[in-house]
């Protein structure tokens, strides 16, 4: 093309995609031609394109005109679903939990009309559209129903008639929104903007609803995820507002709940295992982009993701994550002889240092997960596959926080005795150096250690009195290894000075090394009231300090740190 000269692309949307069908030289006859294709019964789309080269040959596109035939709706059904959250308002429909819940139940239409479920209940065409399906609308409402009513007792065909009107009412909301005059419009990619003149456009309250209203009119033009994404990404700056940023967050959270969608942002992956740790890895920052199809976007949104900005978007990748763990599907699908390797590499990616990611719900997905790989089932292939996942683990710290979590969990509930009985196998050792590595350090055993009698302590899903009996079996590991290490005796050595003694203490006391309130850590703050009970303690503490306002300084610090020690 010679430079300065503009030439006319014609484009045709395809199966996903934009085709170049035709050119022309002058834009009116761009438009004409691109009007024409259009009018074929078969064309989903066109657009045209302006090309400008420049005089340093550098080519410019700018888009001057799209039409878009709405997509036929597909006769699909809805996709078997067991759980569903309880809406009592209309507005709770709107949440993150619901749309996940319709990502599942109508998983094939919105695999083949590429619309998330923000779209779908913002834009009216759209949702009037789903609505009309017969195969689909009408089942899914019934499924929830009767879903429902089994848990609440409530008649099935009372809850219907709650749906199908909460339904009506957000329908009619959408209706109003799409005749709402004089709608702020997206300004290049600045959503933000968008959001703030929304606040003076609508009635209070409002503001939310519509800048989410607009957003869908802008993406229901791109009809494949990876459209999707990129255009949210070009949205998603990370120094707007949280308010912003948080409307943002639900549409992403909506497309990495779509399994299509999320296998584009993670790309390649070996194995379901593979693809669970990933998921994870997204969540946290970690995830290396390099196999994705949408590398870019997500080394963009990883950032807000891992420090919590995008909270729902980390919630769906970890629902997904855990769904898929405790599904069906083999995690080394093409070397079931690695199964139990693969599920132990997902448990410790989820297991870390002090927590496990996911909560009761990870330690189900887990102990289900497990089931497999024994023959039994019920109560007592249960009780196997957590005697299973302890025995992988192997190392006590990550076991207890997956007993501890499982006894929270609704799993759980039914199975006390039995996490019980497998938690005081994990700890029921002779001595601390049972739990912990030989070459650690005295203070991270004792860290270590402590950590563990914390989670149990917090473990309101065991029985009080096999809790309580745990508890003083680990207090009384600490106590004798206290002992037997001389752990006091070494931070209170008589060669030592009275000021440096008092202070090694009290800062033993004050870290957290030992259990509050347990006979362990009472062996150290008791020596250290001896200490203080010395005759003229202060004046002795202060010794070798002739400066009056210096020795004023130390005594102001050391009381302070008492108090953060709990010896005030």
């Amino acid at each position: 093309m010679v430079a300065g000269r503009a030439s006319f692309e014609i484009q045709t949307f395809h199966d996903g995609h934009w085709i170049t069908s035709d050119y022309r030289e002058t834009e009116l006859t761009a438009r004409a031609q691109a009007k024409t294709l259009f009018s074929m019964p078969d064309a989903e789309g066109v657009r045209v394109v302006k090309n400008w080269t420049r005089s340093d040959g550098v080519v410019t596109e700018n888009v001057l005109y799209t039409a878009m035939r709405d997509p036929v709706a597909p006769k699909v059904t809805i996709v078997p679903i067991d759980e569903s959250p309880y809406c009592r308002e209309t507005r709770e429909y709107y949440r993150w939990e619901s749309r996940a819940t319709m990502n599942r139940l109508f998983r094939k239409y919105v695999d083949q009309v590429f619309l998330t479920p923000t779209e779908l209940i913002h834009h009216y065409k759209s949702l009037k559209r789903i609505q009309e399906v017969e195969t689909l609308f009408p089942a899914a409402v019934d499924r929830i129903a009767t879903i429902q009513s089994r848990h609440t007792g409530e008649e099935s065909r009372s809850r219907r008639d709650e749906i199908f009107r909460a339904l009506a009412q957000m329908t009619d909301r959408a209706r109003r929104a799409e005749d709402y005059p004089r709608l702020p419009k997206l300004s290049g990619n600045n959503f933000e903007r968008l959001c703030e003149r929304m606040e003076g456009a609508v009635p209070p309250g409002e503001a939310d609803y519509f800048s989410l209203v607009v957003l869908s009119r802008e993406l229901v033009k791109h009809r494949n995820w990876l459209g999707k994404l990129d255009r949210l990404t070009e949205f998603a700056r990370p120094d707007q507002r949280r308010e912003a940023l948080t409307l943002l967050d639900g549409v992403f959270a909506d497309i990495f709940g779509v399994a299509s969608a999320l296998q584009d942002v993670l790309g390649y992956q070996q194995n379901l295992a593979e693809a669970i740790c990933a998921m994870i890895d997204l969540c946290e920052g970690r995830f290396q982009a390099d196999r994705s199809d949408a590398r870019d976007q997500v080394s963009a949104i990883a950032p807000l993701i891992a420090d919590g900005r995008f909270a729902e978007t980390r919630h769906a990748l970890l629902d997904r994550a855990i769904r898929q763990l405790g599904g069906v599907q083999p995690l080394s699908r093409n070397d079931p002889s690695r199964e139990e390797e693969a599920f132990l590499r997902v448990a410790r990616r989820l297991l870390g240092a002090d927590h496990l990611i996911g909560a009761g719900a990870a330690a189900e997905a887990l102990t289900q997960r497990a089931i497999s790989f024994q023959e039994a089932g019920g109560r007592s292939g249960l009780r196997r596959a957590i005697g299973i996942v302890v025995k992988l683990l192997g190392d006590p710290v990550p076991a207890v926080s997956y007993l501890v979590e499982l006894a929270g969990s609704s799993l759980g509930r039914d199975l006390s005795q039995d996490i019980g009985g497998a938690l005081q196998t994990v700890l029921g050792v002779g001595q601390l150096d049972d739990l912990v590595a030989p070459s650690m350090r005295v203070v991270d055993k004792l860290s270590r250690v402590t950590g563990i009698y914390e989670r149990v302590l917090l473990a309101t899903g065991l029985p009080a009195e096999g809790r309580e009996g745990v508890l003083a079996h680990i207090d009384g590991l600490l106590s004798a290894y206290v002992r037997r290490e001389g752990v006091i005796e070494k931070l209170d050595h008589p060669d030592a000075g009275l000021r440096d003694r008092a202070i090694r203490l009290i800062e033993f006391c004050a870290a957290g090394y030992l259990p509050a309130g347990s006979r362990a850590v009472e062996i150290a703050r008791g020596r250290v009231v001896d200490l203080l009970r010395q005759p003229n303690f202060e004046q002795r503490f202060v010794d070798g300090l002739s400066d009056p306002d210096r020795r004023e300084t130390v005594l102001r610090s050391f009381h302070a740190l008492l108090a953060r020690a709990g010896f005030g």
